[in-house]
């Protein structure tokens, strides 16, 4: 019983091994493969069910592979090599490589392109009228594929169409033609031998330039041409439905001012369409005709010829394709109402302020009625800020303003007069350096009012007390801290690009001095430019 078994096991895997290596034929014949070559592309699946196409086109025009044309310099085996391996052929023509690659691991090619050395790179011919299939690449529809073609291109040598033969391991070729670096596989029939083993052992020293033989063989088969032809048959129309097409768009237009000039813009506010039909009696001749054809064939004894006639009927001559009668209908009305919605004409993404002016503090008031104090008047105030504009109504930026903070008392500091007052500077210059949001109402162009609110840090330098042109050496000691602010502004803008402004703030300072703990008040009054870009 068990050898039994092993019996059935093996005739099993022997079935199983003679069905993978003798697939099932397709629709499209496959070539033969009687000395194990593998083709697995479709370069090598013949369709004859059809004539080849007669192809005396020159070369060139859908380039399959053209790292390999000669017009790119392949003209050695050499050469062909290199431009395989080159790496900047490889990333230059990614698409057209990776199909090169994949044919040649499809035709037993066991690496692909790195099979592929000088001597297995041949220069040689493939005979003139030829039959077998071409490879083309089209890049509009990146598709590469194969036709069914009898070859016998313009512009070849005399010797026949100048090709590559590549051979792999197993002695079995394929063609690379010079010209247009298409890949060509002859069918077996036609008597072109791809495959050294073969050649060698029908015909030593025979080899692809090889002169195809006849189908029948012998010397029974007759050489004849064949001519079709067919009279065009004119068929004149009845009468017929003529479609009417009508149309009617309803547009509306404004007026408007762009620039100080007047302009109108018109837009469609909807339309109506609609079909109907008329009798026509004056229509187009209809023609009916077959493409003639001649070509010559071999007919032997067996042969059995079928010719499938193609009719033809112009697609502009049949009676469905009648050209529509259109009429459009046109309205338009015109207003000169102000657009509400319309957008301002600017539209800028940030702003600068530059200005200039005076400022004044407040001043301590001690609880002592022996000690007083004074404003010390108006002092330089200049603000530089930038900001970005989110809306027309609406920016936020940062600011910096260089001021100064004094008043007079006559507290009896060391090395002070008696009965005079001391000049208290507490910084000169204080810069506070603030983040602001500006919030506008009125026009882009034209006047504008503006409030800010900011806050920040100020930073304080050059601090100290004098009295009657005497440095004293007690000093006011302020230090750096927070900052807060209020601005209202007017600003005047001629274009969207540039203006002029006035602003009113508010500054306060949370840090105090050495010599007092108020928290002194800046009251800045500025003007600058403005810019918008």
């Amino acid at each position: 019983m068990r050898c039994f078994l092993v019996f059935l096991s093996a005739l099993f895997f022997l079935q199983s091994f003679s069905q993978s290596t003798n697939p099932a034929p397709s629709s499209k014949a496959k070539s033969s493969n009687t000395t194990g070559c593998r083709k697995n592309s479709s370069l090598y699946w013949f369709d004859t069910k059809y004539h080849p196409i007669y192809y005396t086109e020159k070369l060139g025009r859908h380039p399959q592979f053209p790292f390999l044309q000669e017009i790119n310099g392949i003209t050695t085996s050499a050469f062909f090599v290199e431009s395989i391996n080159s790496a900047d052929n490889q990333k230059k023509y990614a698409r057209e490589f990776k199909a090169f690659d994949l044919l040649l691991r499809n035709s037993g090619f066991a690496h692909g392109y790195k099979d592929l050395t000088e001597a297995t790179v041949e220069n040689t011919f493939v005979p003139r009228k030829t039959i077998g299939n071409l490879g083309f690449y089209d890049k509009v529809k990146d598709r590469i594929d194969y036709i069914y073609v009898r070859l016998n291109p313009a512009g070849e040598p005399a010797q026949g169409v100048a090709a590559w033969r590549l051979t792999n391991a197993n002695g079995c070729s394929l063609f690379i033609l010079h010209t247009c670096g298409n890949a060509f596989y002859p069918q077996p029939e036609t008597g072109v031998s791809t495959d050294r083993r073969e050649s060698s052992d029908k015909n030593p020293g025979a080899g692809p330039a090889d002169l195809p033989v006849s189908a029948g063989g012998g010397g029974c088969c007759k050489t004849i041409t064949v001519e079709n032809n067919m009279a065009p048959v004119d068929l004149k129309n009845d009468t017929v439905d003529r479609p009417i097409y009508i149309r009617v768009n309803f547009y509306q237009g404004r007026i408007v001012s762009s620039k100080g000039k007047q302009d109108t813009v018109i837009s469609l506010l909807y339309h109506i369409d609609t079909t109907q039909s008329f009798k026509d009696i004056t229509g187009k001749k209809l023609k009916i005709f077959a493409s003639s054809q001649s070509d010559k064939l071999v007919i032997c004894r067996d042969t059995v010829l079928k010719y499938y006639t193609h009719i033809f009927v112009p697609d502009t001559l049949k009676s469905g394709r009648l050209e529509a009668v259109r009429f459009v209908i046109s309205d338009t009305t015109y207003t000169t109402k102000k657009d509400e919605n319309k957008e301002s004409d600017c539209n800028n993404k940030w702003a600068i302020a530059v200005d200039g002016g005076i400022s004044f503090n407040s001043i301590p008031r001690f609880n002592n009625p022996a000690a007083h104090t004074q404003t010390d008047g108006s002092h330089f105030a200049g603000t530089f800020a930038i900001s970005r504009i989110f809306k027309p109504w609406f920016q936020l930026g940062v600011s910096a303003t260089y001021m100064t903070l004094s008043y007079q008392d006559d507290v009896a500091y060391a090395g002070s007069v008696a009965g005079t007052y001391n000049t208290i500077t507490a910084g000169k210059p204080i810069i506070p350096i603030q983040l602001f949001g500006q919030f506008n109402i009125g026009k882009q162009i034209g006047w504008q009012a503006n409030v800010n609110f900011s806050a920040g840090y100020a930073v304080v330098s050059g601090g100290g007390i004098t009295n009657s042109g005497t440095t004293l050496t007690t000093k006011p000691d302020m230090k750096g801290g927070f900052t807060a602010g209020y601005k209202m502004g007017l600003n005047y803008f001629f274009t969207c690009k540039f203006g002029l402004g006035f602003a009113f703030s508010g500054q306060y300072f949370a840090a105090n001095s050495a010599v007092s703990s108020y928290h002194p008040i800046a009251l800045p009054v500025t003007g600058g430019l403005r810019f918008r870009f």
